[in-house]
Protein backbone atom coordinates (compact mmCIF):
# COMPACT_ATOMS: atom_id res chain seq x y z
CA UNK A 1 0.00 0.00 0.00
CA UNK A 2 1.27 3.18 -0.62
CA UNK A 3 0.72 6.57 1.43
CA UNK A 4 2.15 9.96 1.96
CA UNK A 5 2.92 12.28 4.86
CA UNK A 6 2.97 15.89 4.48
CA UNK A 7 4.64 18.04 7.23
CA UNK A 8 4.05 21.88 6.50
CA UNK A 9 5.97 24.26 8.12
CA UNK A 10 4.86 27.82 9.04
CA UNK A 11 7.48 30.05 9.35
CA UNK A 12 6.89 33.85 10.95
CA UNK A 13 10.21 35.77 10.29
CA UNK A 14 12.57 35.87 7.20
CA UNK A 15 15.39 34.47 8.74
CA UNK A 16 14.71 30.89 8.62
CA UNK A 17 15.71 30.60 4.77
CA UNK A 18 18.34 27.84 5.86
CA UNK A 19 15.97 25.28 6.90
CA UNK A 20 15.29 23.89 3.73
CA UNK A 21 19.03 24.02 3.39
CA UNK A 22 19.47 22.35 6.22
CA UNK A 23 17.01 19.02 5.56
CA UNK A 24 18.54 18.82 1.94
CA UNK A 25 21.79 17.80 3.42
CA UNK A 26 19.85 15.11 5.58
CA UNK A 27 17.75 13.78 2.81
CA UNK A 28 20.29 10.96 2.20
CA UNK A 29 19.72 9.91 5.78
CA UNK A 30 16.24 10.03 5.79
CA UNK A 31 15.87 8.33 2.51
CA UNK A 32 17.05 5.00 4.30
CA UNK A 33 14.23 4.32 6.30
CA UNK A 34 12.84 1.28 5.52
CA UNK A 35 9.50 1.28 3.61
CA UNK A 36 10.13 4.91 2.84
CA UNK A 37 9.79 5.32 -1.41
CA UNK A 38 10.28 9.04 -1.52
CA UNK A 39 11.01 12.38 0.22
CA UNK A 40 10.96 15.94 -1.14
CA UNK A 41 10.95 19.39 0.32
CA UNK A 42 8.77 21.86 -1.49
CA UNK A 43 8.62 26.06 -0.94
CA UNK A 44 5.44 27.54 -1.38
CA UNK A 45 5.79 29.68 -4.45
CA UNK A 46 4.26 32.99 -3.24
CA UNK A 47 4.47 33.12 0.73
CA UNK A 48 8.14 32.82 1.65
CA UNK A 49 10.12 30.45 4.13
CA UNK A 50 6.24 28.65 4.05
CA UNK A 51 7.73 24.60 3.36
CA UNK A 52 6.14 20.92 2.90
CA UNK A 53 8.22 17.97 3.26
CA UNK A 54 6.29 14.87 1.99
CA UNK A 55 7.71 11.34 2.79
CA UNK A 56 6.36 8.56 0.32
CA UNK A 57 5.78 5.20 1.92
CA UNK A 58 5.30 1.84 0.32
CA UNK A 59 4.36 -1.00 3.14
CA UNK A 60 2.04 -3.27 3.86
CA UNK A 61 -0.41 -1.09 5.56
CA UNK A 62 -0.57 2.72 6.26
CA UNK A 63 0.04 4.13 10.39
CA UNK A 64 -2.76 6.19 10.62
CA UNK A 65 -1.01 8.97 13.36
CA UNK A 66 2.34 8.29 10.69
CA UNK A 67 5.65 7.69 11.24
CA UNK A 68 8.04 7.60 13.78
CA UNK A 69 10.27 9.82 11.24
CA UNK A 70 7.34 12.08 10.56
CA UNK A 71 6.52 12.21 14.01
CA UNK A 72 10.69 13.84 14.97
CA UNK A 73 10.90 15.81 12.06
CA UNK A 74 7.48 17.85 13.05
CA UNK A 75 8.79 17.55 16.22
CA UNK A 76 11.99 19.48 15.61
CA UNK A 77 10.23 22.16 13.36
CA UNK A 78 8.62 23.22 15.74
CA UNK A 79 11.19 25.68 17.08
CA UNK A 80 10.94 27.18 14.02
CA UNK A 81 6.92 28.37 13.48
CA UNK A 82 3.81 26.53 13.16
CA UNK A 83 3.73 22.88 12.37
CA UNK A 84 0.73 20.83 10.25
CA UNK A 85 1.27 16.87 10.02
CA UNK A 86 -1.10 14.43 8.07
CA UNK A 87 -1.26 11.08 6.61
CA UNK A 88 -2.44 10.26 3.39
CA UNK A 89 -3.72 7.44 1.89
CA UNK A 90 -4.04 6.51 -1.92
CA UNK A 91 -7.43 6.46 -3.57
CA UNK A 92 -6.47 6.44 -7.54
CA UNK A 93 -5.93 4.43 -9.01
CA UNK A 94 -6.87 1.87 -7.13
CA UNK A 95 -4.71 -0.89 -6.96
CA UNK A 96 -5.49 -4.22 -9.23
CA UNK A 97 -6.07 -7.48 -7.30
CA UNK A 98 -3.64 -10.17 -8.03
CA UNK A 99 -5.53 -12.60 -10.71
CA UNK A 100 -8.10 -10.66 -11.51
CA UNK A 101 -9.30 -7.70 -14.09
Amino acid sequence: MEWLEMIKLRTAGTGEQGIAAEFLEQMEEILESPGLADARIYAHASVPNDLVITLTWVTDAAQSRGSDLAYNLARELKRYGLVDHSVWIEQFPKPEKTGSR
